[in-house]
């Protein structure tokens, strides 16, 4: 499907092109329009599963299986006008080859036989990033001992641990950057009812331990802060509890029969 260009062919495009340019262009473009496929998607797999899934997600197990799905939702629609677009691109060129040759209708079919192949560079790009995702959502899944029939009950349960650890490693930020939390970060750290002064003990006694280790030439990976996220959740989960009791005279909020319900 690639169409080849040539010095002659560019040449005669018109009687100011530059014979040496013309034969550049011409030697050098198949081998970069046989690399364009590696970069047919926005994202490398890294990016995608490092960044993407992970942007203001952090390391929860439901966020980033739920960021996964909202990813693939995006993509499948994406993938969806794509494939509408390769058959009408397709038909349109039938329609081209059929036509009596002339200048304008060659050009016009260089054009959609171009076109084409960017729309199957692009399908072939989102292919691979839904397969890469799906990747991610199975390994999640074994990580954390996630079966299939998880539900979004599941997902709701995991929600005051996700806030609470979000809220302390924004805390941690805060107090890295500034030596002080911040107001939003406060009234985050009280939504879910965990006393502003504790988290801050605990973050600036954290703090203090690992500058202890790294002045012995101990330096913890980031892994080592993950940790102490998730002792801190699992720590304070009881004070998103006494909130909600304060607040609406009950900890189990999430009502299960507002949730979606999958059919199997």
């Amino acid at each position: 499907m690639n169409e080849v260009i040539t010095a002659a062919a560019l040449l005669h495009l018109t009687r100011k092109m530059n014979p040496v340019v013309a034969e550049r262009v011409s030697s050098g473009m198949p081998e970069l329009s046989a690399k364009i496929s590696f970069f047919d998607r926005a994202n490398s797999q890294v990016m995608t599963s490092m960044m993407t899934l992970t942007m203001l997600n952090g390391q929860s197990p439901m966020r980033l299986l739920r960021q996964v799905l909202a990813e693939v939702s995006s993509r499948r629609m994406a993938l969806a006008e794509a494939q509408l677009n390769h058959v009408r691109t397709l038909r349109e060129i039938s329609a081209l080859e059929a036509s009596p040759s002339d200048p304008v209708t060659d050009a016009e079919l260089v054009l959609k036989r171009t076109s084409l192949e960017s729309l199957e560079t692009g399908i072939n790009g989102a292919m691979k990033e839904i397969a890469c995702l799906i990747d991610a959502y199975e390994h999640i899944k074994a990580k954390h001992n996630i079966g299939e029939d998880w539900t979004e009950i599941d997902f709701e349960d995991s929600e005051k641990l996700f806030h609470i650890r979000r809220a302390f490693e924004l805390l941690y930020r805060n107090i890295l950057q500034t030596g002080t939390p911040h107001e939003s970060t406060m009234e985050y750290l009280q939504q879910f009812g965990v006393h502003v002064q504790v988290a801050a003990a605990e973050v600036i006694g954290y703090i203090s331990y690992v500058q202890g280790e790294m002045m012995k030439h101990n330096y913890p990976s980031g892994s080592h802060l993950e940790n102490f996220l998730d002792d801190m959740a699992r720590k304070y989960k009881h004070c998103a509890d006494e909130a909600c009791e304060r607040m609406f005279g009950t900890k189990d909020i999430v009502n299960p029969q507002y949730v979606t319900r999958v059919a199997r």
